[in-house]
């Protein structure tokens, strides 16, 4: 019985301890969220703690891009699509006859909808995959929009312009076959976040000064837009490498991507360069605060609205890039930019 006695004491003290370990160390980690530019999200500070204490360089390759996608898999939901879409894989021609895939999402409808071309982020690199499979679901039918992904070619093995070549084949696709698939080819909007509204941003610049399927709305979130370093932006300089995305990983990214660094000043590269931006499509812009990429980002919405196309600039404070650890927020920004490409993409009938 003493025996007993003292073993439920020693448990017992046990359980203290832990509690006590347990609660400093959540203390500790929930200090993290209070930083010199204001409160973060706690599961994006600890992301970005942890991140912070790694001083590995970056690497890309298409090796580090498999255990990447290994990674998203292990913690990917298994949520099913949107009820009431259905999506399908596809492998469209390329310019050259070599085949591009793509995923396809429907929402139910019995009329032709609006076409919404998504470009995944990644840093030109990775994202492919289509780790964004539920989400894409859900966006097409708040949207009520044909969503097609496009699965294009990365970063080592490809460098640019071939990551744009192949958005710019996927939208000709998406126009030249919207009847087939159920579409109107009359209303076009492009989207994606970082490296992918970097593409997306392009896209609509290229289709402009070139020639192309006249796009009607951009949603870019978190975008790269200046990746020659043309100005100095002090959200490098409060970023550093201390919130996930680091800066040195940034630099990282775009040499690869784009190796002659005359080639960073194009605008097809840098859409802030564009000697100008009127004419471009209406546009949602979204920031992040705890984001390297925020004040280029917001320059961007800047200088469309000063060439007087219609934007809506939105910063999402307490988040990092991406808004990885904030999944309430990723909702959220996925919402408002389904309500954007829908409202942008109405038809007269369609109108209260």
């Amino acid at each position: 019985m003493a025996k007993g006695k003292r073993l439920k004491r020693v448990l017992l003290s046990l359980l203290v301890v832990l509690v006590l370990v347990a609660a400093s160390i959540g203390g500790i980690t929930y200090s993290w969220t209070y930083t010199p530019h204001g409160r973060l999200d706690y599961t994006a500070a600890i992301i970005s703690k942890l991140a912070s204490w790694s001083t590995e360089p970056l690497e890309i390759s298409p090796q580090a891009r498999e255990a990447s996608r290994e990674m998203d898999s292990m913690v990917s939901s298994s949520d099913a699509l949107a009820e009431g879409v259905r999506s399908e894989d596809r492998m469209i021609p390329r310019p050259d006859g070599s085949l591009l895939p793509i995923r396809i999402y429907w929402p139910e409808s019995p009329e032709p909808l609006p076409l919404y071309l998504d470009i995944h982020g990644g840093g030109w690199w990775m994202g492919d995959g289509y780790p964004l499979h539920v989400a894409n679901s859900h966006f097409a039918k708040r949207a009520g929009v044909i969503l097609v992904s496009v699965e294009y070619r990365l970063v080592p093995e490809y460098v640019f312009p071939a990551q744009l070549d192949d958005s710019s084949t996927a939208l000709a696709w998406m126009q030249a076959n919207a009847a087939t698939i159920g579409g109107d080819p009359d209303r076009l909007a492009v989207g994606g976040g970082s490296a992918g509204g970097n593409l997306a941003a392009a896209l609509a610049i290229r289709t402009r000064d070139e020639g192309g399927p006249k796009i009607s709305f951009q949603f870019l979130f978190v975008p790269a837009t200046d990746i020659c370093g043309s100005r100095h932006w002090p959200s490098f300089d409060e970023m550093g490498d201390d919130y996930m995305l680091k800066v040195s990983g940034v630099h990282d990214m775009i040499a690869a991507y784009v190796p002659d660094p005359a080639m960073r000043t194009l605008p097809t590269a840098s859409p802030l360069l564009a000697a100008d931006h009127a004419g471009l499509p209406p546009a949602l812009v979204v920031t992040a605060q705890f984001d390297p990429l925020r004040d280029q980002g917001e320059a961007y919405a800047h200088a469309l609205k000063a060439a007087g196309v219609p934007v809506t600039l939105h910063r999402e404070n307490g988040s990092i890039h991406g808004f990885v650890g904030s999944p309430d927020r990723m909702n959220r920004i996925y919402d408002m930019g389904a309500d954007a490409v829908h409202k942008a993409l109405l038809i007269e009938e369609d109108a209260p």
